[in-house]
């Protein structure tokens, strides 16, 4: 069951930052990466099934606590959006 939506500003501050349109008043969005090597399943809630996800890539932390579970909904730059266990992520700042 999912708690809460991600808000669409939260959004489009994110497409702006990927893109690289960000203006100087814009926030920066921290990046975190998947830890290790090699890759994982995650769970995709927009299409209900599990993705296989490479380790080490970076993505943005969209939501944290965002089911049941306590999994953290990220997207990642390969243009994944799953869900993660928050102990997989590695907080890497503004790279």
């Amino acid at each position: 069951m999912v708690k809460k939506r991600a808000s669409s500003e939260f959004v489009k501050r994110l497409i702006k930052q990927i893109s690289g349109n960000l203006t100087e008043e814009d926030e920066l969005i921290p990046e975190v990466a998947i830890h290790g090597t090699g890759e994982m399943w995650c769970w995709d809630p927009a299409n209900r099934m599990h993705k296989k996800i490479s380790r080490g890539i970076k993505a943005f932390i969209i939501q944290e606590n965002f089911d049941d579970f306590g999994r953290t909904l990220i997207y990642t730059l390969n243009g994944e959006m799953v869900c993660i266990e928050p102990e997989e992520l590695l907080h890497t700042g503004y790279d």
